[in-house]
């Protein structure tokens, strides 16, 4: 089953041509990349990219794709009340990385209540490792294991931010990349 669920990811990044998400932008864009910005681009850009926060005032901002939900027990009213259908929420693995036991236990069933929250309000629930670099990047598998702790059928999952990213990047017109 886990094979599938590989092969599932590996076949949903070529679809949409991805090597990396989140990659940081160096002035010069790179094939297969979607980038994270934190400001919308007035002007037709050369790279897919979204634009991502983890800042509370940001949140119903129309420009917002993407919310990084850092303390969900904080600002779970908060999301309820103000954010818009279709942004991503999303929770990064690498805020967690040196909890103890007792406060990962805590993370998880914040990151249920989390996806039920998306489910409910019609935005997609994102799970990312957070990395800064290749050391920090965590398997497909891993991944697979993380969501089926928290009761996301991950077959399920990477359909949903599949069709939520051909949704968020068609919106934008590219140019060839350089």
């Amino acid at each position: 089953m886990r094979d599938c669920n590989l092969e599932r990811v590996l076949k949903t990044a070529e679809i949409l041509g991805i090597d990396e998400i989140g990659a940081a932008y160096n002035g010069k864009a790179r094939e297969n990349v979607i980038y994270r910005l934190n400001t919308h681009l007035h002007i037709v850009s050369n790279y897919p990219y979204l634009v991502v926060s983890d800042r509370i005032d940001d949140l119903s901002s129309p420009e917002l794709d993407l919310f990084i939900v850092r303390d969900y027990a904080r600002v779970k009213h908060i999301i309820k009340k103000r954010v818009r259908a279709r942004i991503g929420l999303e929770v990064l693995l690498a805020d967690i990385r040196t909890a103890n036991g007792s406060n990962v236990g805590k993370w998880f069933e914040q990151l249920r209540s989390l996806y039920k929250l998306c489910h409910s309000i019609n935005c997609q629930f994102i799970l990312s490792s957070g990395a800064n670099s290749p050391r920090e990047m965590i398997s497909a598998r891993c991944f697979d294991a993380l969501l089926e702790l928290c009761d996301v059928r991950p077959e399920k999952h990477w359909q949903e931010l599949e069709e939520w990213l051909k949704i968020k990047l068609g919106k934008r017109c590219y140019t060839d990349v350089e």
